[in-house]
């Protein structure tokens, strides 16, 4: 008697997570309660066909907390998105972020200190934005103070200082963490870093079906516009030679 509805109720709770599950699956983010358009959209800084950009800060506490999960995303993105950083030029903590960033890249040596910056400052209550301070920390890490000034004084440097406080104006960021999907998006941080991570995927689905649409909408070439290259013609055959006027001799 009871058998038919403990089916029922077993039936109904897989249908209920499979709902749930979908419904994960299908998240849209919500423009203004989500992320904001950026209006005009924004040039794309790399070559990527999806590109997300983070804008942050070495004294900002929630780019410090974000750092770990947000490398550990970056390993799981497909092959047409990349994960690219931007400095912010706030002062955060007594540092800009943008010279040590750029000086550090140039020098090679930023993969192995880049998480160490958040370190020293959070952890360690480093002062990086003091210059005396900032050489005894780069000594202790196997980086020549002088040189590192010298790197930072370069041309080079010095454009990807400038090109950084320009993004930050035109995609007009407010705060960090921020989050930028393909120059249209801008997901500031949210208290829940999974919600954070959430919102730029679905906004990363929404620009890849974009770009299929307008791919699928392409007009193909129409096969008789395409022109066959035409049949190398055969050679004409060389006509025979005329019969000679001599006459042949007359028989003796």
């Amino acid at each position: 008697m009871f058998k038919p509805l403990l089916r029922l109720a077993l039936a109904a709770g897989t249908v209920a997570l499979f709902a749930a599950g979908s419904a994960s699956a299908q998240f849209a983010a919500v423009p203004g309660r989500d992320y904001a358009p950026l209006n005009p959209p924004q040039p794309k800084i790399t070559d990527t066909p999806i590109e997300v950009l983070e804008f942050f800060a070495y004294g900002c506490i929630h780019c410090f907390h974000l750092e770990p999960r947000l490398e550990k995303w970056k390993t799981t993105l497909p092959k047409d998105t990349k994960l690219t950083r931007v400095p912010s030029p706030v002062a955060i903590r007594g540092l800009d972020s943008v010279p040590m960033y750029y000086t550090l890249e140039a020098m090679g040596m930023l993969d192995k200190l880049h998480y160490k910056i958040f370190e020293a400052m959070h952890n360690e209550n480093v002062i990086l934005g003091n210059p005396s301070v900032r050489d005894q920390w780069l000594a202790k890490n196997a980086v020549d103070p002088k040189k590192y000034q010298e790197v930072e004084q370069s041309f080079s440097v010095q454009n990807k200082i400038r090109a950084a406080r320009e993004y930050s104006q035109k995609y007009r960021i407010e705060s960090t963490p921020t989050l930028v999907v393909n120059g249209k998006y801008s997901v500031p941080n949210q208290r829940d870093m999974d919600t954070t991570f959430r919102i730029v995927e679905s906004l990363i689905a929404t620009e890849r079906a974009s770009a299929k649409t307008v791919e699928a909408a392409a007009p193909a070439t129409p096969a008789a516009a395409v022109k066959a290259t035409p049949a190398t013609a055969a050679p004409a055959a060389k006509p025979a030679p005329a019969p000679s006027k001599t006459s042949a001799p007359a028989p003796k």
